[in-house]
């Protein structure tokens, strides 16, 4: 019989190595102009706003690669991360603004520009600092 812990440990590397090969082709999909499927899926990792000329709203999803290093802090992100943007322009509530007599509250609109990938590979895109940017 095998101990409980082997087994589970075994489930690990399979994992692992399922989730390995996931972003690699995700990363494929991105690299032949095609989103992966499910990337609305992915978790989200931060959501901001972006001043200036792009002034939006935006969600910063990321793989479960991407995730897990920005759950736990690791930088640089391993190879095999991948991040989306999406982003949506944004507009006062009116209700807020009558409320409060100026703009105070925001919510999304229209999407903006579809979505951005970042896929992290040191090797392969070393020359742009690990990442391909789509």
């Amino acid at each position: 019989m095998i101990p409980a812990r082997c087994l589970a440990l075994a489930g690990l590397i399979a994992l692992a190595g399922c989730s390995q090969g996931k972003a690699a082709g995700e990363a494929s999909d991105i690299a032949q102009g095609r989103i992966p499927t499910g990337y609305r899926d992915w978790r989200v990792i931060a959501v901001g706003h972006e001043a200036g000329k792009l002034n939006d709203l935006r969600a910063i999803l990321g793989n479960d690669v991407a995730y897990r290093a920005a759950r736990d802090g690791k930088l640089p992100y391993p190879d095999g991360a991948i991040i989306a943007r999406i982003a949506w322009e944004y507009a006062p509530l009116t209700e807020s603004a009558q409320a409060f007599g100026q703009p105070q509250s925001f919510v999304s609109g229209a999407p903006k520009e579809g979505v951005q990938f970042m896929v992290r590979d040191s090797h392969k895109f070393a020359a742009t600092g690990g990442w391909q940017f789509n």
